[in-house]
């Protein structure tokens, strides 16, 4: 697996009273159906990541995407088109999508298996509005990792994910 083009985190917060803990578990990606997904016994798995506002549009196609839920690391997704597209709404407005491609998740192992988010990345991550946030835009971030080391971020995660 390579991470080189991994810049990006986003928490995903189901609506409270959602009927399973795990957002985009196996069973949540098969019943998005109404929207084009893939999900091959091979592997392949491609849906719809939605996101509450127009920072979709700062994600280059290409890059990848950390998805972290209740402190837990439930994915790494990479974007695969070029532009987010507007459907749906929300309380505070209106739904933006990029379709993604799982690069990363355990689907088989339980909730508690899922690895921390802290243990893993090494730094403290406080940001709970569903946007796409770079790694480097954090100050814990830049004191664990250095302004531009990045690489060894991304290597680090690697040995830590697999």
């Amino acid at each position: 697996m390579n991470l080189s083009r991994l810049k990006w985190v986003k928490v995903v917060t189901p609506p409270k009273g959602w009927h399973r803990y795990w957002a985009y578990s196996p069973q949540e990606i098969a019943e998005i159906g109404k929207e084009k997904i893939i999900d091959t016994p091979h592997g392949l798995t491609i849906f719809p990541l939605g996101f509450k506002n127009e920072k979709a549009k700062d994600i280059d196609t290409g890059d990848m995407i950390l998805l972290t839920q209740h402190v837990k690391i439930t994915h790494i997704v990479e974007v695969l088109d070029n532009e987010a597209y507007e459907k749906g709404s929300h309380e505070k407005g209106s739904w933006f999508h990029r379709y993604v491609k799982i690069v990363w998740w355990k689907p088989d192992i339980s909730w508690e298996e899922l690895p921390h988010r802290e243990d893993i990345l090494r730094f403290e991550l406080f940001v709970f509005d569903g946007n796409p946030h770079l790694f480097t835009c954090f100050k814990s971030f830049r004191e664990k990792w250095g302004d531009k080391d990045l690489e060894a971020f991304q290597q680090h995660l690697l040995n830590q994910l697999c």
